[in-house]
């Protein structure tokens, strides 16, 4: 079962297995092994994928028991601020 919308520390805890969604692109993702990951799913500004849609990649930023619910938000809210390299 794959939420949306903002997690609990609570959930973050009990959710199975699955991509839940927070915010800002934001995912736990619970693998069967019950590891959890923060992920950040971004679209890559002009760029497509081979079926031509936008091109998605994932940034991982770490275990959810080294890396709170907040500090994952605050490093999903601020991947539009990093530098672009052209």
């Amino acid at each position: 079962m794959a939420l949306s919308g903002k997690l609990t520390k609570k959930l973050v805890v009990n959710l199975g297995p699955g991509q839940h969604g927070d915010s800002n692109g934001l995912y736990l993702v619970v693998d069967p092994s019950a590891a959890r990951r923060w992920i950040a799913r971004v679209t890559v500004k002009g760029q497509k994928n081979k079926q031509g849609a936008p091109l998605r990649t994932d940034f991982g930023f770490g275990g959810a028991d080294v890396v709170t619910i907040n500090e994952a938000r605050d490093r999903a809210s601020n991947i539009g601020a990093w530098p672009s390299r052209a």
